[in-house]
């Protein structure tokens, strides 16, 4: 008989057991191929026949090599960037712009004047439609601050030194440029004379007379889409999308398309209060509102223009406003819109080059991955790949609650994860596990979720895990998010705070008395905060890579986004710093920091632990060599170890 500790151990591997069902598909002359375990798989579009082959065929979009990560965790990865018939491909070479030829490999430089603090960056670069001129951009670094990251564990200490961007200090700054291919004549777009610009190629008309690209600033607002002459540099202002308060720019804010006919483009923004689709002509003239209601769009997938239709994914079930699923709706916004899915949980949707397929690979807390061929209103050609459900054998599905927040009239969705030999005439301590960071919501969706995974494992252990979204979060109205803006201090805690008594005064065998909280990131921040703002409450905690005082961490986009400039809101950024609260500290506390990480300096911990030692409280330290913000291998299952062992410990369950 497996005791606690091994079940727990093992449950902690799960994501790396539940494999299959998430497959990169490539559209191939009416087919649809992958690799799943090894194998390669053709299913024909029309009829759903199934071949194997020896290799994958080429396919109908040239796709480029990986070429690297990104900087930051939780980036998208860099890879090549194909001209429009795939006879080459724009790469890097070093802080240079290069051209890979696709029938030799053959490397011809495009530039050759980048440096590391003003290097040229493949990421996100535009071909003409004739493949001779490429709209890209050059990071400059050079104003900004280093922070160093110390390799301990060599032979002699090594140390690397890493542009970083603070609250009100400098960021960095791209530019815009078009470099022709055969000529490597670089012409500068004329972006306009603000500082600290960020630039974002988008595309280009379709006889290559205009460039289009987005550009906005470090606090993300507005969002201008601007045409550039690809032989003078000059340029013109198509639309600008204005907000009141602030966009999340990692779900929205990038969020414009251009027509392939190029006669105008889409915007996904929150006019409404909602995230809806707007169409407008590419002199910016408002044409028609494609989606409305009560519902948020998270992402336009295609565009089916002769036969007027947009795909794209919202939240578009009411009754479960975190569930994604894959929609259509008119071009002209005529008719409203149809939900292609079903099933509950998140769908995401990989289409075909002319949309008339798409693969949908979905789960949800009960289901395992899966992928399926539909056609493009929705009907399904064949299942392609599916988890093993053998894993639904270990897993207990968590509850799913609603609760009010602090302000005891908005609904809050969230999940309760309880040990498989649960017992209703028991008791069982509490452990939250939270983020609250306004940039995402926290709450999974998907059985092969990490955070999912570790809550369903920590509650095998003999508690009660409990994961929330509060007010200020994305994915719901503009309203919602908005609690943020400005101040995302005051309402964080209460609101979570609030969620735990009103989950308690139902559910008796909740013992509040025994309540644990941990995060990571923007999580390990409020890990901190909430024992430091509502010790009655918050009793043991385990924050990992957290920043603590947010005007030191690295990457100052996600945090003045939300609350503006420095000098603007002095009294926000203040009622941000844990440092000044640190005497308010009653609990356990265990602050973990992976010396490696660029996303939140190392430093953050350390000078949060110096206040805790000024103020003369006792905490737990653990720093862990080399790990970046996610932990990884054998480090993160010490971590999960760790945390598990810490809760035992001070909540009073024996476990481990």
């Amino acid at each position: 008989m497996t005791t606690r500790q091994e079940r727990y151990r093992s449950l902690l591997d799960l994501a790396s057991t539940l494999r299959g069902g998430r497959i990169s598909p490539i559209w191939s002359s009416g087919r649809v191929a992958f690799e799943a375990d090894g194998v390669v798989h053709i299913v024909d579009g029309a009829t759903g026949e199934r071949t194997r082959a020896s290799r994958l065929p080429q396919s109908d979009v040239p796709q480029g090599r990986h070429l690297r990560s990104a900087f930051k965790i939780g980036r998208p990865p860099v890879s090549e960037v194909p001209e429009p018939r795939g006879r080459y491909f724009a790469t890097e070479v070093g802080d240079d712009l290069a051209l890979r030829w696709s029938i030799d490999d053959r490397i011809s430089p495009l530039t050759d004047d980048g440096t590391p603090d003003h290097r040229w960056e493949v990421k996100g670069s535009k071909w003409s439609p004739d493949g001779l001129q490429l709209l890209t951009r050059r990071v400059d670094t050079r104003e900004m601050e280093r922070f160093p990251v110390v390799h301990w564990l060599k032979p002699n200490e090594e140390v690397e030194f890493f542009p970083a961007g603070r609250v009100g200090g400098a960021v960095e700054s791209t530019s815009l440029h078009i470099v022709r291919r055969i000529s490597r004549r670089v012409v500068a777009i004329d972006s306009g004379p603000e500082p600290e610009q960020d630039l974002r190629p988008l595309g280009w008309s379709p006889d290559g007379r205009e460039a289009y690209f987005i550009k906005t600033n470090r606090f993300k607002k507005p969002f201008t889409l601007m045409a550039a002459d690809p032989e003078s540099g000059a340029t013109r202002v198509v639309y600008e999308q204005h907000v009141n308060t602030w966009v999340s720019y990692w779900e929205k804010g990038m969020g414009c398309t251009l027509l392939p006919s190029g006669s105008g483009h889409i915007w996904l923004a929150e006019r409404d209060g909602w995230a809806h689709l707007h169409l407008h002509d590419m002199d910016g003239a408002a044409r028609a509102q494609i989606t409305s209601g009560d519902y948020a769009v998270t992402r336009l997938v295609a565009i089916d223009e002769p036969a007027g239709w947009v795909y794209f994914e919202a939240h578009s079930d009411r009754s479960r406003p975190y569930d994604t699923h894959v929609c259509r709706a008119r071009l002209d916004g005529s008719g409203g819109f149809e939900q292609l899915t079903t099933e509950p949980g998140t769908h995401r949707a990989q289409f075909s080059p002319d949309a008339s397929l798409f693969v949908d690979t979905h789960a949800s807390m009960d289901r395992v991955p899966a992928s399926d061929l539909r056609r493009a209103d929705g009907t399904t050609v064949a299942r392609l790949d599916e988890a093993d459900p053998a894993v639904l054998d270990v897993w207990t599905a968590p509850e799913e609650f609603t609760v009010l927040a602090d302000d005891g009239e908005t609904v809050l969705h969230g999940q309760l994860y309880l040990p498989a030999d649960f017992d209703r005439t028991s008791t069982y301590p509490v452990i939250e596990s939270i983020y609250a960071g306004p940039n995402s919501a926290f709450v999974p969706t998907m059985i092969d979720d990490d955070n999912a995974i570790v809550s369903h494992a920590l509650a095998q252990l003999g508690f009660a895990v409990v994961m929330v979204d509060g007010r200020g979060t994305p994915e719901r109205s503009k309203e919602f998010h908005d609690w943020a803006y400005g101040n995302f201090a005051d309402t964080v805690i209460p609101d979570h705070v609030a969620a735990l008594r009103g989950l308690a005064a139902e559910r008796p065998y909740l013992d509040l008395s025994r309540v644990g909280v941990y995060g990571r990131s923007y999580g390990g921040y409020y890990t901190a905060r909430a024992l430091l703002e509502a010790p009655e409450t918050y009793h043991v905690g385990v924050a990992v890579n957290g920043v603590y005082e947010m005007r030191e961490g690295n990457g100052p986009g996600p945090i003045e986004c939300v609350m503006g400039p420095l000098e603007d809101n002095i009294e926000g950024y203040d009622r941000l710093d844990l440092h000044a609260m640190v005497d308010r500290l009653q609990g356990k506390l265990l602050i973990v920091h992976g010396t490696s990480d660029v996303n939140v300096p190392f430093s953050a911990s350390l000078q949060f632990t110096e206040a805790l030692v000024r103020a003369g409280k006792p905490f737990d330290f653990l720093p862990v060599n080399e790990q970046p913000h996610h932990f990884t291998g054998e480090h993160g299952v010490y971590l999960g170890m760790a945390k598990g062992r810490y809760f035992t410990e001070h909540l009073g369950v024996d476990a481990l």
